[in-house]
């Protein structure tokens, strides 16, 4: 029901509009135009754009959506990879897990993770130099 997209490079991010109830135009990042950072109307839900100056951006999406998304790349630089996450109603989770465990692909389920705290560093000591006389 929530996705994230997030991607650092000089490529954008586009949404075409749905598979399936749209009309197949662009809705954000398409026909080679980059649009501007906001908030955009997509498949019943709104999707939040962000863009930073750098080579960063993030579309985020409370969901649910209406109909299914096609996402794509406008690629200018090779591709470094793009990091998402969306999550699916549970009652519609296991068949999902099945299709994906059939196709061979991994299915990682976010953990919760817990940091230990490192204890500093010992500064590194330096044995004490006896100058030589030269002859």
């Amino acid at each position: 029901r929530h996705i994230r997209v997030e991607h650092r490079s000089r490529n954008h991010l586009g949404i075409l509009g749905s598979l399936m109830g749209g009309d197949g135009r662009y809705v954000l990042n398409g026909d080679w135009a980059v649009s501007p950072p906001g908030t955009y109307e997509v498949a019943g839900t709104h999707v939040v754009y962000t863009r930073d100056t750098g080579p960063q951006e993030t579309l985020q999406a409370a969901g649910p959506t209406s109909h299914d998304l096609l996402l794509q790349v406008l690629l200018q630089e090779p591709n470094p990879g793009i990091e998402f996450e969306f999550w699916l109603p549970r009652e519609r989770y296991s068949p999902f897990q099945a299709r994906v465990q059939a196709l061979g692909w991994p299915l990682r389920q976010p953990q919760p993770r817990g940091v230990e705290p490192q204890p500093p560093a010992a500064p590194a000591v330096t044995p004490a130099r006896t100058p030589t006389l030269a002859p």
